[in-house]
């Protein structure tokens, strides 16, 4: 049986524009770096076009950082257009730039007043993928070389949204069922240029003290419109001893609970600095460690982060000189996932002396 004939009738029939095999379909191959090199490596490179990625996490754990750095990522590596619904109205020029947007060169931002509703943000959204692509349409028709626009579609955070009952009535159902419909009518729009990335609220459960106490806001909607999951989690503040105790950051606890590339509940650690942001080798040599290439001097304190020093061989490793570090033993400076060594680190690194 030809089934080509099939797909040009069905084609010519109901005008179905993009169907065809599925060995013919490109899987997605251009990815935003998230801004830390272990995070990218857990996530199998970071977040691609074409899939749609929830940050996940209580207030402060790094859930906007994430999405910034993903923007100005997105702006740096390919000229992308980014919009942001700012939900939450905690959008400013200062942080933006601080972590890297350039907020004068294709950045949109939606204000809370203009996206009250789930459906009102998507819905703002949708129509912005659907003029930009209108627009390089016409382009086309007059016989200009246009390629499609990579786009940041940015929703900061699903649970702001409000319903539209009553201010004493239960608005819960309501909003995670106008995120059902949101989300079915924007997910045709996400082509291999275009990503949508959201922020999301981790909430305790009422009432409940015995097995899982926390849920997530907006319903079931976030958990299978995903293409991929991260939870952040507040692991321990960072504290300068020179300026007084001073808390100037965090570590940052990421595990892929969702994922439709690498493997699920891969973890690894983040340091964010609150003015500089996302460290990019922060935690590169626990990630080193968890595989088995890195030994900790101290194992529970390491795992308290107490203590920073690690061994490899014979020689030892400052975790905040990784990069210099990784310019001297290049082996260990993966561009995937590091498989999990099987022989000890010693034994590696006479291996590596020898040759």
């Amino acid at each position: 049986m030809d089934i080509s004939k099939v797909i040009s009738g069905l084609k010519k029939k109901y005008g179905y524009s993009s169907i065809g095999l599925a060995g013919d379909r490109v899987d997605p191959s251009e990815f935003v770096s998230t801004g830390n090199k272990a995070f990218d490596l857990m996530s199998d490179g970071g977040v691609p076009f074409g899939h749609i990625a929830e940050f996940l996490g209580l207030s402060a754990s790094g859930k906007s950082t994430f999405i910034y750095k993903l923007m100005a990522n997105a702006q740096r590596d390919y000229n992308a257009v980014c919009v942001l619904v700012d939900r939450e109205n905690a959008y400013t020029n200062s942080r933006a730039r601080q972590l890297g947007i350039d907020p004068d060169n294709n950045f949109v931002i939606c204000p809370p007043a203009d996206c009250i509703l789930a459906s009102d943000g998507m819905g703002f959204l949708i129509n912005f993928i659907t003029s930009v692509r209108e627009s390089e349409d016409r382009q086309r028709k007059k016989g200009e070389e246009v390629d499609p626009a990579y786009i940041v579609l940015a929703i900061d955070s699903v649970g702001a949204f409000a319903s539209d009952t009553a201010i004493d009535k239960s608005q819960a159902p309501r909003t995670a069922k106008d995120l059902h419909t949101s989300f079915r009518k924007i997910i045709p729009l996400i082509d291999n240029r275009v990503m949508l990335v959201f922020s999301n609220h981790i909430t305790y459960k009422v009432g409940i003290i015995y097995g899982n106490t926390t849920s997530s806001t907006g319903g079931e909607a976030p958990k299978y419109y995903s293409h991929e999951r991260f939870a952040l989690e507040d692991r321990k503040k960072i504290i300068d001893t020179t300026k007084g105790n001073e808390v100037v950051g965090n570590w940052l606890g990421v595990e892929a609970i969702k994922t439709r590339l690498g493997a699920c509940y891969r973890t690894c650690y983040v340091r964010h600095l609150y003015k500089t942001g996302i460290d990019y080798y922060s935690g590169y040599a626990r990630l080193l460690a968890d595989r088995g290439y890195l030994e900790p001097k101290n194992k529970s304190e390491f795992k308290s982060f107490k203590q920073k020093t690690l061994s490899f061989g014979e020689k030892t490793v400052n975790e905040d000189n990784i990069d210099t570090f990784l310019a001297e033993n290049p082996e260990l400076d993966f561009d995937t996932y590091p498989e999990y060594a099987e022989k000890p680190v010693g034994e590696l690194a006479e291996i590596e002396d020898t040759e």
